[in-house]
């Protein structure tokens, strides 16, 4: 899989809190799910090690909700560049806790930080945009929602950054070239079909 060649990703299955396992997925996955941790991205506890100790000990869930955690307190140097950690928590097949009625098709990724007050570093600006391309890429999924775009969860204000802006950090999409406009022929008095098609510049019939 693309995502795991990801430079700034930790593989951290098996080693975080848990308390039991979640159950295979029984849908394919169709939507990747963005959410935000409402915690200021610097906090201790900001992080998959924190988030796992209150799905599982708060909130009673086998383990934490999400399969893949943005940490921008956690920057790594890569050949890239500076990016934040990603931590890969879940298997992709599992069904995790992270939207309710949804969560059999939906994968859950958590950008740790409370972006009312935050803000969106470079580091992790490029690590959203690199996990969606590898996830992309990868099949994973094949549409993207905040967690308040999900059924149910318009009353929740998750996410709060512009994850569709993040996608193309610093122009990692390739932009679509315009193409150029035909060539446009006034037609003069005595023209022909013939005599138009074999002036200079006017292309063939």
């Amino acid at each position: 899989m693309n995502f795991s060649k990801l430079p700034q990703l930790v593989d951290m299955r098996g080693e975080l809190k848990s308390k039991g396992t979640y159950s295979k997925r029984s849908k394919t996955i169709t939507y990747r799910v963005w959410h935000h941790s409402l915690t200021k991205k610097y906090l201790a506890g900001s992080d998959a090690a924190g988030f796992a100790g209150y799905h599982v000990n708060t909130l009673g869930w086998p383990g934490i909700g999400y399969t893949f955690i943005i940490e921008p307190k956690n920057v790594i140097n890569t050949p890239n560049g500076k990016r934040a950690r990603i931590v890969y928590a879940n298997d992709i097949d599992r069904r995790t806790y992270h939207v309710g009625n949804s969560n059999q098709f939906s994968l859950g990724i958590c950008v740790a930080g409370d972006y009312r007050y935050d803000t969106m570093d470079e580091a992790t600006l490029a690590s959203i945009a690199e996990l969606h391309a590898a996830l992309v890429k990868d099949g994973v999924g094949k549409y993207d929602k905040a967690h308040n775009e999900m059924p149910g969860y318009s009353w929740k204000a998750c996410c709060q950054y512009n994850y569709r802006d993040a996608f193309d950090w610093k122009g990692s999409k390739t932009p679509v070239k315009p193409q150029p406009a035909p060539d446009v022929y006034t037609i003069q008095e005595g023209d022909t079909l013939w005599s138009i098609a074999h002036k200079d510049g006017t292309g063939g019939v």
